[in-house]
């Protein structure tokens, strides 16, 4: 028999993350490259009816593994807990979301199994006789093209590389719930608390302005504020950079390790372009960059393009935005456009 894919599904309460059905149409992408079936595992404490909803959604066989402690992530009960579950299957991958859990979990599982561990995977080619996983370096400036030196790889899969599976199964597939009696060892997670989110909701909001690093100083937030007042649902949001200034809270951090994001329209005002932060926007359905750096990562992902600084930018856009609700004649400012369409095809995915 043929080594299979396996899947690492990733919830929380019970509630399966989007990120999972993007890291299975990964799955599949890879399985059709190389002849592999895709098996999903899914821990927790109980998961039986999660897993017949991935089970059911993907067509895919699913094995649940029940435990009291992994009702929270704990590294090393969940280490634990997918060694037992892989006793049973012959697997050449397993593939995890890049997230807080997903890249804590993946070296763990690297070094007991023997195997390679490549992170942040955003494109998956066949050349030369073996599999490449390319990754992207220095806040998406460069990328690394990697090919596993050992037979098993534990792989992160960057979220929104891959749309979530579009899958749609004549029949559902097998659930096997296995239980287990892992007990916690050096340590043990005692409780899980989401930040405050008070009347913010990035979910909800149509247009999000998100502060970086590059507005300089937290006197310029102001200015972002004053862009949000004049579209109706909109929200502030932020880079993890920002938020470890502690010039924004935590809850308006959005990237990987904060919240992911689509709204109609995101305005990035001095953010870099980090790889951790676009995988939280990448989805928006227009994206506009403003950064004085005209390298700045964020211009390979955005829509429009504005090499200024924000100080001289917003202001101009402000009274533009007036004149034009006073149906005065506009005047004119100069600045760079760039779109994605500038990209070859294999850039815009």
């Amino acid at each position: 028999m043929k080594s299979q894919i396996v899947v690492i599904a990733e919830h929380t309460g019970g509630v399966i993350q989007p990120v999972t059905y993007e890291v299975v149409s990964f799955a599949v992408e890879l399985g059709k490259m190389i002849d592999r079936k895709t098996q999903v595992v899914i821990f927790g404490k109980s998961i039986r009816t999660s897993a017949q909803q991935i089970a059911e959604k993907t067509g895919l066989p699913v094995i649940g593994i029940e435990n009291e402690y992994l009702d929270l992530y704990n590294g090393e009960v969940f280490k634990a807990a997918a060694l037992k579950a892989l006793e049973t299957v012959d697997f050449g991958y397993i593939c995890l979301p890049h997230t807080a859990t997903g890249f804590d979990l993946a070296p763990r599982l690297a070094f007991f199994l023997h195997a390679s561990c490549i992170t942040s995977v955003e494109k998956v080619r066949a050349g030369n006789g073996d599999i490449r996983f390319v990754r992207p370096l220095f806040n998406g400036k460069l990328q690394a093209e990697l090919a596993p030196a050992t037979h098993r790889s534990v792989l992160t899969i960057l979220p929104g590389a891959w749309p979530p599976v579009e899958i749609h199964p004549e029949a559902k597939g097998s659930v096997d719930i296995v239980t287990t009696d892992l007990v916690p060892g050096a340590s043990r997670t005692i409780a899980s608390k989401e930040s405050e989110k008070g009347t913010l909701n990035l979910d909800d909001a149509e247009v999000i302005i998100s502060a970086g690093r590059g507005i300089r100083d937290p006197e310029n937030l102001h200015l972002l504020k004053k862009l949000a007042k004049i579209f109706p649902k909109s929200a502030l949001g932020s880079s993890k950079g920002a938020c470890d200034l502690g010039w924004l809270g935590y809850e308006h951090q959005i990237g990987i390790t904060g919240q992911t994001v689509s709204p109609k329209l995101y305005i990035a005002c001095g953010i870099s372009g980090a790889v951790q932060h676009i995988a939280g926007m990448k989805s928006s359905q227009i994206i506009v960059a403003i950064n004085s750096d005209p390298d700045a990562s964020i211009f390979n992902v955005a829509d429009y393009g504005i090499v200024e600084n924000l100080e001289t930018f917003i202001p101009c856009l402000l009274e533009e935005f007036r004149n034009f609700m006073q149906q005065k004649p506009l005047t004119t400012f100069r600045a760079v456009n760039r779109t994605k369409m500038d990209r070859p095809e294999q850039e815009r995915r």
